[in-house]
């Protein structure tokens, strides 16, 4: 990560939020009123947001700082879990979702798992997915109750984070997908056809929200 953690954590809640105070930033963030209150003049200086006191933070340029934010971290940088699974992606990912909810798990489909449920580009041949780095041995024996087992190489690919990389999530249909900036900056960070999705992805953004 080439940005320090409450960093990362503060963009991420700027860009599902866009507008907020820097009170509501830093609980938001779960970081201290004092460094919400720095990094909000940091990305002021830079054009990112505007930032008055009493008048709060609002994103000036969402798409530039999204873009920004996309190139400091990536996928691969996780540590993740493997499971295999004979069902295909599409089946799979309706079939872990009951799982989480059946368990309590924490979760939220990226990727193309994610793509699939707002507008399909490519259709997955893998599964990925978030899932709490605590929960990992829960989630194991959840998955292997339902026939997915462990294995070095699998088709389902769990990333293991703390609960601010799930911060924005929401659900589809049932099934919970990552946050619409973290989606973009995880296929961003893949690169090839998947940055091609990520682009595809920005122009819905675009055309469903007219403060981006």
């Amino acid at each position: 990560m080439l940005i320090s953690k409450n960093m990362d954590n503060a963009i991420r809640v700027l860009l599902v939020r866009k507008k907020l105070t820097v009170r509501n930033l830093a609980k938001e963030a779960n970081i201290s009123l004092g460094i919400a209150s720095k990094i909000a003049n940091m990305l002021k200086k830079t054009g990112y947001v505007t930032f008055k006191r009493g008048q709060g933070i609002y994103v000036t340029n969402w798409v530039r700082l999204l873009k920004a934010w996309s190139y400091t971290s990536s996928l691969k940088e996780l540590e993740t879990m493997e499971f295999i699974a004979a069902e295909r992606p599409q089946y799979l990912i309706k079939k872990i979702a009951s799982i989480a909810q059946k368990n309590n798990l924490q979760y939220a489909f990226t990727l193309l798992s994610a793509t699939e449920l707002i507008a399909p580009y490519v259709s997955p041949n893998e599964t990925h997915l978030y899932i709490l780095e605590p929960e990992k041995k829960k989630w194991e024996l959840a998955l292997r109750k339902e026939n997915i087992f462990p294995a070095e190489r699998g088709n389902v690919i769990c990333f293991l984070v703390d609960e601010a990389r799930l911060y924005g999530s929401f659900n589809i249909r049932g099934i919970n997908i990552i946050s619409f900036p973290q989606l973009y900056a995880d296929l961003f960070s893949v690169g090839g056809r998947l940055e091609e999705s990520a682009e595809e992805l920005l122009k819905i953004i675009k055309e469903s929200d007219e403060n981006v």
